[in-house]
């Protein structure tokens, strides 16, 4: 009997041996089946599921092999440019959430179907760096008003819908600490309590890092008073262009069971035409919405087609009233609540657009600058100072 028991433990060794000795044979088969898939395949450019670009293979030099960039780089080359690696990330959201993590890759996995942007640290050096340009720019132009808005993130404002002990920043102190650095000649413009008594509607999106139009809507109430735009639009028609929507934030967590609506506005009361003048791309159009984008991943570019460097619109409004709209993403869907209002909007994006703003200024006789944009992106923004200069 003692017999028959050693002969079948030592047959139980056997089979865990051959089963583990198969295991590492085929995960080194896997791994080198990726290795020379990783080899000759050709390189993204551009991500579709999360809307930006993807890095490229970095130079090789000493200098930068001594200084450590190169390794930096080619890690983030590696990261970006890795066989099927979305569906990789799918993957790591499948085994976070077995063991019970409420976050994946930077989003935070929040109730009722939302993801959530976790805030980035400030860089407030920077940060002063650019308050410190932005306040000399408007010196330079003491009769022109000049503005800034900072949007919180979702994080913030729908803190009820964060996962259990997630930790959430305060972006209400930021704010304040940047309108303690703007001195007397900008005036901030502060949308977070109008945006938490809305905070029960559907404000931002589940899916993507933006606001949704309605978000924008109540914080135009808020601009509209403090630039004083008299009898501003209330009454809208509200239309549903799209209830497919699947953001960023689905694609950087690989959460992929919720879905938005991108809803437009158009002001019932006011009846503006305009056209809009991609003014680096050479084109024109007579809308800002660009309905082919509704056919690609990233929806929200259904306004304006997404970022560019410089946009003009001119409008039929015979009062002289033209606003510099200096941006990131957040103000693309805010621009349907001005429009009706100024005669011109000139809109820049810092991080791309590299011209004089002294002649815009002058050429279009600005008669209001306003700042718009999210909290987390103007916190680590490096090229407003670099515009204004």
């Amino acid at each position: 009997m003692a017999l028959e028991n050693r002969d079948r433990h030592k047959q139980i060794q056997r089979w865990w041996k051959d089963f583990y000795c198969r295991l590492v044979k085929i995960f080194v088969l896997i791994l080198a089946v990726t290795f020379i898939i990783n080899l000759i395949k050709k390189d993204g450019t551009f991500s579709e599921e999360e809307n930006r670009v993807l890095a490229k293979r970095p130079e090789f030099t000493w200098d930068s092999v001594k200084s450590g960039k190169y390794m930096a780089e080619f890690e983030t080359y590696i990261s970006d440019q890795f066989f099927a690696r979305n569906q990789w990330i799918t993957l790591k959201l499948y085994e976070d959430r077995f063991l019970g993590k409420r976050e994946s890759n930077g989003v935070y996995l929040g109730k009722k179907g939302y993801l959530m942007e976790a805030a980035d640290n400030p860089d407030w050096g920077n940060v002063e760096k650019n308050m410190d340009s932005m306040a000399s720019f408007a010196e330079k132009y003491p009769d022109v008003p000049v503005y800034l808005s900072l949007v919180p993130n979702a994080a913030y404002i729908l803190k009820d819908k964060l996962p259990y002990g997630a930790p959430c920043r305060d972006q209400s102190e930021d704010i304040q600490k940047v309108n303690s650095m703007a001195g007397d000649s900008i005036q901030v413009i502060r949308v977070e309590e109008a945006l938490k008594k809305h905070a029960k509607e559907d404000i931002y999106y589940r899916t993507d890092h933006h606001w949704t139009s309605l978000g924008a809507s109540y914080a135009f109430e808020k601009l509209a008073e403090e630039m004083k735009i008299e009898n501003p639009e209330t009454d809208y028609q509200v239309y549903i262009v799209a209830d497919d929507f699947e953001g960023t934030l689905a694609s950087k967590s690989g959460y992929h069971k919720s879905r938005d609506a991108i809803q437009v506005y158009e002001p019932k009361s006011h009846d503006t035409e305009y056209i809009v003048m991609y003014v680096e791309e050479g084109s024109k159009s007579a809308s800002i919405y660009k309905s082919e984008c509704l056919q690609e991943k990233d929806k929200y570019t259904v306004f304006f087609g997404g970022n560019h460097a410089r946009i003009d619109i001119s409008t039929t409004l015979k009062e002289e009233r033209n606003l510099l709209l200096v941006k990131d993403s957040y103000a693309n869907c805010m621009v349907q609540f001005l429009l009706p209002y100024y005669q011109n909007i000139i809109m820049i994006d810092p991080r791309y657009f590299y011209e004089s703003v002294d002649n815009i200024m002058g050429s279009y006789g600005i008669t209001e600058v306003l700042f718009l944009y999210n909290v987390n992106t103007f916190l680590g923004d490096h090229s407003i100072a670099d515009v204004l200069a």
